[in-house]
């Protein structure tokens, strides 16, 4: 994992972020599928209102239509049926869906546009038509001549007659369209109701209205004519609820993802550090350094420190590294010179007069146009010379082999300031840094120290660095000292400062000076 992923990864989104996200996108799919479900609802109620108003129109014209046609018929009962027939059967042949139109005179039914000449009584045939009424409709399951085929029955009285009139009879089977293809394909379908009975567009059979389905309908009321319809069909189809709950996962996935981008992003790395120097959530801890051969603390170095207000203490490594990768590392210096300046007057006041006080600096830094200013504004915000010494510790890896990097390291030294490589032995050309640059200290990486109770092949190594450091007069610094074996074996080795964790983690100022003082007493109470 890189250095940014593994930032990303270890805090910077916090561990609740894939709760967030999620939470985020399930908020995102509730809220889109609760619209979009409401406004398809909405839209098919609409459609199942248009649709049911057309069917309603195209019924009653229908309707008119036939019994106008009928109305004209109703001079004929008057007459016989041979004198009538022809104009029966041409007017029934030429009026969509009707299959017969029948006479019918003091409640007899005497002449048929099929069978000619009948005599056969009204409700023998027709038992629900009440021929008393000017106007009736009802629904029958066919005839007993054709007793499965369900047809209208339209009956029209004569109104200067009585008990006479015509009947029509509608055949929904041969012509079903008549009724029910007004876009019922896209419903559930339609029922025609007429008092205790109803046809739904999907049977064939007349049942009552009690067995008509629960689903969801919408009723309308025909007003010239006692017949009604409703319209089935759910107002939200599977089909609705299915694409939606696609679409809405899609569209919170995509939304997760932005917010996850956004949130990375208002969240990102460089801004954190710039909020978090910004609210003082950089702080400085000391680690103590210790004189090999007095066990005396002569020197601290200054660790700056992160504490997270949400993800709690970042480790160093991490947010430094990050630092000097993404062009941060100047800012955090300046930051960390500042509260060393103000920290070293507490400490010039209640250390050791002389104490060496070590701070890193990055070499990038050294590039920069205003280190040499930083450096002077540092300067001049300590206390009174010769309290304090400062050592600017400058990591081998990434240093610059230039003029100008040598150049820097004279005008530090020419500043009072001494120079320290540390992490020494972990680059790729140490030997060449001490040929071309002139400095102070070496400070031995920790991984040599580690090796020393391992008996590892780093050993010879470090047995190698110190002989070199030896021979050229460095005075040296291991860090990362944990045992009383380690330190032995380095103070054996010529090793003139020990700084690690058999002596102190590092400090906060007050418990710093608290630690010296104490730690400086025991020493000498025991050469007493």
């Amino acid at each position: 994992m890189g250095l940014l992923s593994a930032l990303q990864y270890d805090f910077l989104p916090s561990r609740h972020s894939k709760a967030r996200v999620f939470i985020v996108s399930l908020f995102c799919f509730v809220l889109f599928t609760a619209i979009t479900l409401y406004f398809i609802q909405l839209r098919n109620k609409q459609e199942h209102d248009a649709l049911g108003q057309q069917i309603v129109q195209f019924t009653q014209q229908y309707l008119t239509s036939l019994t106008e046609s009928m109305s004209k018929l109703n001079q004929l009962p008057v007459q016989e049926c041979p004198a009538v027939s022809d104009v029966l059967i041409r007017n029934a042949a030429m009026t969509p869906g009707v299959r017969t139109l029948l006479l019918v005179r003091n409640g007899n039914i005497f002449c048929s546009s099929i069978a000619g000449a009948v005599d056969i009584k009204v409700n023998d045939l027709f038992a629900y038509i009440n021929e008393h009424k000017p106007l009736d409709i009802k629904l029958q399951q066919g005839t007993r001549f054709i007793p499965k085929r369900p047809l209208i029955v339209v009956w029209l009285a004569n109104p200067d007659i009585s008990n006479s009139g015509i009947l029509a009879t509608i055949d929904l089977t041969n012509y079903s369209n008549i009724l029910f293809s007004q876009g019922v394909s896209r419903f559930q379908g339609i029922a025609l109701i007429t008092e205790n009975h109803a046809l739904l567009s999907s049977s064939s059979t007349i049942v009552n209205v009690e067995q008509l389905p629960d689903g969801h309908y919408l009723s309308f009321d025909l007003n010239k004519f006692p017949l009604s319809l409703r319209l089935y069909g759910p107002l939200l189809s599977p089909e609705n609820i299915r694409y939606t709950l696609l679409s809405g996962v899609l569209l919170s996935m995509l939304l997760g993802a932005l917010f996850h981008y956004i949130h990375l992003n208002y969240h990102s790395i460089e801004r954190e550090i710039i909020r978090g120097m910004r609210h003082n959530e950089f702080f400085v801890e000391y680690q103590p350094v210790i004189d090999s051969q007095n066990n005396k603390i002569i020197g601290v170095e200054a660790l700056l420190r992160w504490q997270h207000p949400t993800e709690g203490r970042i480790p160093p490594d991490i947010f430094i590294n990050y630092a000097e990768s993404h062009g941060l590392i100047v800012s955090l210096t300046q930051y960390l010179l500042r509260i060393v300046a103000i920290d070293a007057h507490s400490l010039a006041y209640n250390m050791p007069k002389g104490l060496k006080l070590s701070i890193n600096i990055s070499p990038y830094h050294l590039t920069t146009q205003s280190f040499r200013d930083d450096v002077r504004h540092f300067i001049s915000s300590l206390p009174q010379p010769n309290f304090l010494n400062i050592v600017f510790e400058i990591t081998e890896r990434g240093m610059i082999d230039n003029e100008q990097a040598m150049s820097d390291f004279m005008w530090l030294r020419q500043q009072g300031i001494e120079v320290a490589i540390d992490d020494f032995g972990t680059g790729y050309s140490a030997l060449i840094y001490l040929e071309k640059f002139t400095v102070d200290y070496l400070k031995i990486d920790r991984g040599f120290v580690m090796s020393i109770d391992q008996n590892t092949l780093t050993t010879p190594v470090l047995d190698t660095v110190l002989r070199l450091t030896d021979q050229l007069k460095l005075k040296t610094v291991a860090e990362g000292v944990e045992t009383a074996s380690q330190a032995e074996y380095l103070r054996q080795h010529g090793v003139a400062f020990l700084q690690g964790f058999l002596y102190s983690r590092a400090l906060g100022l007050d418990a710093l000076i608290d630690f010296t003082y104490k730690f400086n007493r025991q020493i000498v109470s025991a050469n007493v």
